[in-house]
């Protein structure tokens, strides 16, 4: 089978396939049985003693210490709420210990976790209260936790239009159970979060809603995931992936994946699922790009919405504290395919001056949407190396820093090892600015090695991707493994290895 193939193959079976949260099962260990001190699925709280990390902490296989920090807290709440189990009392003193010797260790990250801000101080007061031996320090959290509060109007809070409906379990003891139920969606979910669901459940265990809710998310894989459903956000990363080849984007999928996909955009944009109400900069900006690349109409007033009016810089969702590189990158590529944007020059322009302001050391970019900045960086270099803006000089330093940063087994990755997913941006990226100016064809060639090899033994995808927690959007991320390879295979004319 061609990797062509396989991409086919992959757009037509996509299943919302989604690594395991420890961050969301750690919240559904907590809601309550029938039966006093029972819970009421036990073998997540087993799963969570199975899982822990041998430093004594739980989250994604790479140290990233945000994630690493909630999923503790998480997981140490759940355990000290359904004792007595046998192995929690020395899981608990692990994971406590880690606390302490990681919290401070915070600043380190290229980036916080969706809702960090918010969920952190209040998760980690619900600690104390438990007497948990946890620091009462929150890296200076828990002021920023006011200063985002105070960016939303205090009416819009539970709004389901407003992304904080996917954070809602920060309020702890203060939330208000009406509130809270007129914020839940059709499907029985706050925000098509686990977790946020399952602190409503905590709140009301008589509503059947969230029960079903959660037990369906479940039995969809099998396990608890951090974000479901979330079907147009795995169809139009996917596709977006594929769009880094530079083949047809038709060559990918047939005419009922594009109608679902123009399906998906409503008045205000597009979303990560029809059931999650909230449109966003990312998604639209994206969607109405592989949109117009495969011949279907697209509508640039809808990108309009996302746009600041004095800055015309784009944003994600309303009330974000930081903005997304990933986002205005997505946007200049959509800007560079809709001629009949309002004031699309100046757009253009203010998001450039933007992205090379954001430029880390002047060498690479981090997002808010991942972990890695391999990813950014990839997104960014194409997105430049775009358009009429001969942005070529521009570029080099960031090339120098991804050829110098590959390892000797040829990967790529930003932390303890080379990853396939990081290694398909870097590689990507080169190939891209390989088509201006040759680069050495013995450090592409070795990245492709890598990557081939990586793809053929099937091995797991570290979790790099930015929620709650750090997760793994397995499709998404096969797609831009297999993209890497096309990529490679028409640049060079012959397959890696």
């Amino acid at each position: 089978m061609t990797y062509l193939d396989e991409a086919r193959t992959l757009v037509k079976a996509l299943h919302q396939h989604m690594s395991p949260s420890p961050y969301d099962i750690a919240w559904m260990a907590r809601v309550p049985g029938d039966a006093p001190g029972q819970a009421r699925w036990p073998d997540l709280l087993e799963w969570l003693i199975e899982h822990q990390h041998p430093d004594g902490s739980w989250g994604s296989r790479i140290t990233y210490f945000h994630d690493r920090i909630i999923c503790t807290l998480a997981a140490a709440i759940a355990l000290r709420k359904h004792g007595p189990w046998p192995e929690a009392p020395v899981a608990l003193k692990r994971a406590q210990r880690y606390l302490w010797h990681h919290l401070h260790r915070l600043p380190s990250d290229p980036f916080e976790l969706v809702g960090f801000e918010l969920i952190f101080p209040t998760l980690l007061a619900t600690a104390q209260t438990l007497n948990l031996d946890v620091p009462t320090h929150t890296c200076g959290y828990g002021a920023i936790q006011n200063a985002k509060i105070r960016l939303i109007p205090p009416e819009m809070l539970y709004s389901p239009r407003v992304t904080t409906v996917h954070s809602l379990e920060f309020l702890g003891r203060s939330g208000d159970v009406e509130k809270l139920r007129a914020a839940l969606a059709p499907n029985g979910s706050l925000g098509n979060s686990p977790s946020a669901t399952a602190y409503y459940l905590l709140m009301t265990p008589d509503d059947e809603r969230p029960r079903t809710y959660l037990e369906m998310m479940r039995a969809h894989l099998g396990h608890v995931m951090y974000l479901y459903p979330f079907r147009l956000f795995e169809l139009t990363w996917t596709l977006n992936n594929f769009a880094f080849t530079g083949r047809p984007l038709t060559d990918f999928a047939g005419p009922d994946v594009w109608s679902a996909l123009q399906d998906g955009f409503g008045p205000d944009g597009l979303g990560l699922d029809p059931s999650f109400g909230i449109p966003d900069g990312d998604c639209t900006s994206v969607g109405l790009r592989l949109l117009t690349r495969a011949g279907y109409h697209a509508d640039p007033l809808t990108l309009k919405r996302f746009e600041d009016n004095h800055t015309h810089i784009f944003k994600t969702y309303n009330y974000e504290r930081n903005l997304s590189v990933g986002t205005n990158v997505h946007a200049l590529e959509a800007l560079n395919l809709l001629p009949d944007y309002p004031d699309r020059r100046l757009a253009q322009e203010n998001v450039l001056l933007m992205l090379l302001d954001q430029r880390k050391f002047d060498l690479y970019w981090v997002d808010k949407w991942h972990a890695s900045p391999y990813y950014a960086t990839a997104h960014a270099l194409v997105g430049l190396l775009q358009g009429d803006f001969h942005l070529f000089y521009f570029c080099r330093p960031t090339v120098e820093w991804i050829l110098h940063t590959q390892r000797d087994d040829g990967s790529w990755g930003f932390f303890q090892k080379g990853t396939a997913e990081e290694t398909a941006y870097a590689l990507t990226a080169l190939l891209h600015y390989h088509r201006y100016k040759p680069l050495d064809p013995e450090v592409l060639w070795r990245g492709a090695t890598y990557l081939a090899h990586a793809h053929e033994s099937n091995a797991p995808y570290p979790e790099l991707w930015i929620g709650k927690c750090l997760f793994t959007p397995y499709a998404i991320v096969r797609a831009a493994i297999l993209s890497a390879l096309m990529l490679y295979e028409d640049t060079v004319g012959r397959l890696p290895g």
